[in-house]
């Protein structure tokens, strides 16, 4: 079993990393199209948004590392949904046959 210092520790990297795709996605250009990408960013926002205060609560660590977990993954679906319409939106190369 993990120790509350251990999940705390998962927890921040969890976050970290979701930070450190948001900016890249900024960083980038990479703005969602869809409504489906807007709503993943919405909702991960939303989570984020509702964990401000319960986060650095070092009593309940496990709600915090789901807490984490669920923004990190809801982060990455919401890269991959802007990976896939952007690439979408270009149309297929005509290569000729060799």
């Amino acid at each position: 079993m993990e120790s509350n210092e251990d999940q705390m520790r998962d927890a921040v990297r969890l976050l970290a990393d979701a930070l450190e795709t948001m900016l890249n996605l900024i960083h980038a250009g990479a703005l969602p199209r869809t409504a489906e990408a807007h709503r993943l960013l919405d909702e991960a926002m939303l989570v984020n948004d509702e964990s401000i205060d319960r986060v650095p609560d070092p009593d309940n660590p496990g709600e915090t590392l789901q807490r984490a977990m669920v923004i990190n993954q809801l982060v990455n679906a919401a890269r991959e949904k802007i990976l896939d319409d952007t690439v979408a939106a270009f149309p297929v190369p005509d290569h000729p046959e060799l």
